[in-house]
């Protein structure tokens, strides 16, 4: 009678034995596909993360922005909230103890696979360029159309400079997924030029400071943090007399006629173009 028993025993320590292996097995199998798809996961979200990042703040969904130039970046930003939807998707599964469907893990590669393409075929996000430059051009080109219309004082109407400022090409300021464009503000009765940003006014706005009587005009033009300045606390003011102004942030008293401006600028097409 006792060695049956025992011989039971043993049977029933094999059987056990046998499970907790069968058991071992299927956790490691677990662990290693939760490891194999969290690198998948991270890979994807590594390559498209910074770039899709860039796009959505260089859209200005919380204030004007000087946007990054990201080729594809639409396409990046929806690539990277499908890998996050999924991968999501799987840990949940994973965190139920629920195998997940095949229809899922090919959603899953799939999501990768997309973001690999697509990082690859984009290449690098490229930073914008200084707005300065822009708003320099624009300001001369409201200068220049300002004096055009000087008759014995000045009469400027803000809609008069939208042909100038569309001939210069835009600082890549955007706010709320729009371009912004170059316009003019005219602030009359003015004792000198608009140093502080008025409220609800976007970068690219040019002021247009003019004063009592109409013989003398400044113009300041506004950039993300203020006032667009030349040099360290010095802000580019063309002051405009009589038909005549001054070069940015120069000295009224040596003005830049328009002129002379355009034979410079011919002359240094024609110099290089030798």
């Amino acid at each position: 009678m006792w060695r049956p028993a025992l011989g039971g025993d043993c049977e029933n320590e094999r059987e056990q034995h046998r499970q907790t292996l069968a058991h071992s097995h299927a956790t490691v199998i677990r662990l290693a596909y939760l490891a194999s798809y969290a690198g998948l996961a991270a890979l994807g979200a590594a390559l498209v993360a910074r770039p899709a990042f860039l796009w959505l703040r260089s859209q200005g969904l919380a204030g004007a922005a000087l946007a990054w130039e990201v080729p594809n970046g639409a396409l990046l930003t929806a690539s990277a909230a499908l890998l996050a939807f999924l991968t999501l998707w799987l840990a949940s599964k994973a965190a139920l103890r629920r195998s997940p469907r095949a229809p899922l893990h090919l959603a899953f590669l799939l999501g990768v696979g997309i973001c690999l393409a697509l990082r690859s075929a984009s290449g690098d996000p490229r930073p914008p360029t200084d707005p300065a430059t822009g708003l320099l051009d624009a300001l001369r080109a409201a200068a220049e159309e300002l004096d055009r219309g000087w008759a014995g004082q000045y009469t400027p109407d803000a809609a008069r400079f939208s042909s100038s400022l569309a001939q210069v090409h835009p600082p890549a300021f955007r706010r709320h997924g729009w371009s912004l464009p170059l316009h003019v503000r005219v602030l009359s009765g003015a004792e000198g030029a608009q140093l502080d940003p008025l409220a609800g006014d976007d970068p690219c706005t040019i002021y247009l400071s003019l004063s009592r009587d109409r013989q003398t005009a400044w113009l300041t033009a506004l950039t993300l943090d203020g006032v667009l300045q030349i040099s360290a606390g010095k802000p580019a003011i063309i002051e405009a007399r009589a038909g005549t102004h001054s070069l940015p942030g120069g000295d009224p008293a040596m003005p830049a006629y328009p002129s002379t401006l355009r034979y410079r600028g011919s002359s240094h097409r024609a110099h290089s173009s030798r």
